[in-house]
């Protein structure tokens, strides 16, 4: 089985944006914030919709894109989850 490619921190950002491209265009992904404590989790707001960015730290997860009812219900799961 091959190895996963571990990604730093700019790498899984630039991975995630190229993903927010392709879903919402590519003039939001300079307007993005990354969050100073989950730096992997990402928001911006696109045509007045929230849009959060998650970016995984190797190639084997798929960067998300979720929109607020989508953050929410995963949010919810998880900590039903907990």
């Amino acid at each position: 089985m091959p190895q996963t490619r571990r990604l730093d921190d700019d790498q899984a950002h630039r991975r995630a944006l190229r993903e927010l491209a392709d879903r919402a265009g590519s003039e939001c992904c300079a307007d993005v914030c990354w969050d100073p404590v989950h730096q992997l989790q990402g928001h911006v707001d696109v045509d007045g919709r929230h849009l959060v960015v998650i970016a995984p730290r190797d190639d084997e997860h798929r960067p998300l894109v979720l929109d607020d009812a989508e953050w929410d219900a995963l949010r919810r799961g998880c900590v039903a989850a907990a």
